[in-house]
């Protein structure tokens, strides 16, 4: 909403049309675009904020979780590496075998990808416990401060924490469970996968690297999946910082060095800016309503 806008719907509410409700929706959907385009704003300059005092703390936490993302990009880049020349030996000694027994052969490519889907679930499961393990520990922080600052154990803030915690230990035992049925499972895979290819060394003596390809498959396999797991919660702590430096920006964009900061990218200050003009403005028509 522009100023004349705002001029037109206060004349209107005079004459008795309020759309009251229309206001609020339009200052809701330009709140959400707005905080978007903070965030997007935030993410394009915060690396020319290193000299604006009240956003310095962002300005080095991002600077280390870029490090930290770079770095875990390249193992990414690393583990695939591996994976695929593993798979590719692995196929190169498929068919080198393909002389052998159909049966032995059929077997083993079955009992193999049954490994690979166990091992997928296997890393899942890890993946979500460290989760959870996290929540469960800012869970009882929270639980800490809260009675510090006095708050009964009745309180329902303390009660739906505790609650909460309740879940996650559950959750949390179940997935230790199912660890140790899928650990149980993989460990009989691996017998009859060693009872095969000794049936099959027999018959041509040229499959012993077998196994130790599946080990460095299942092993990349699993760094894949952690390397990716860490990356998402510093991309998700790096979306709250950029919407941080973009919030603060936009506030401040009439600031020498915040337009600074935003040189080349003054299309999207300027845009954060009059959506954050028209929320105020909404707002204003609702509050006369009020």
């Amino acid at each position: 909403m522009t100023h004349g806008l705002y001029i037109i719907a206060s004349l209107l509410q005079h004459f008795g049309v309020r759309r009251k409700s229309k206001r609020m929706t339009d200052a809701a959907f330009e709140t959400h675009l707005m905080q978007d385009g903070e965030e997007i704003l935030g993410a394009y300059c915060w690396e020319n904020t290193e000299h604006i005092e009240e956003i310095t703390m962002q300005y080095w936490t991002l600077r280390k979780l870029k490090k930290g993302e770079e770095s875990l990009l390249a193992k990414i880049k690393e583990s695939e590496s591996i994976l695929a020349a593993a798979q590719e030996q692995r196929a190169s000694e498929i068919d080198r075998a393909n002389d052998l027994g159909e049966i032995f052969l059929d077997e083993r490519t079955t009992l193999f990808e049954s490994v690979e889907e166990l091992s997928k679930d296997r890393d899942l499961i890890i993946a979500e416990a460290a989760q959870t393990k996290k929540r469960h520990a800012a869970l009882k922080m929270k639980v800490k401060v809260l009675q510090e600052e006095d708050f009964t154990q009745e309180s329902p803030e303390i009660q739906k924490s505790r609650h909460e915690l309740a879940e996650l230990r559950e959750t949390f035992s179940n997935d230790k469970i199912r660890l140790e049925i899928i650990d149980s499972q993989l460990e009989q895979l691996k017998d009859q996968l060693d009872q095969i290819q000794g049936k099959i060394d027999l018959e041509t003596g040229s499959m012993n690297g077998t196994s130790e390809v599946f080990s460095r498959i299942s092993k990349a396999n699993r760094d894949i999946t952690k390397h990716r797991a860490d990356l998402g919660i510093i991309r998700e702590e790096q979306a709250t910082l950029f919407h941080d430096v973009g919030r603060f920006l936009n506030i401040n964009s009439t600031r020498i060095d915040c337009r600074e900061a935003c040189q080349g990218h003054g299309l999207i200050q300027e845009q954060t800016r009059l959506l954050q003009e028209s929320i105020e403005l909404n707002q204003k028509l609702v509050d006369r309503l009020s």
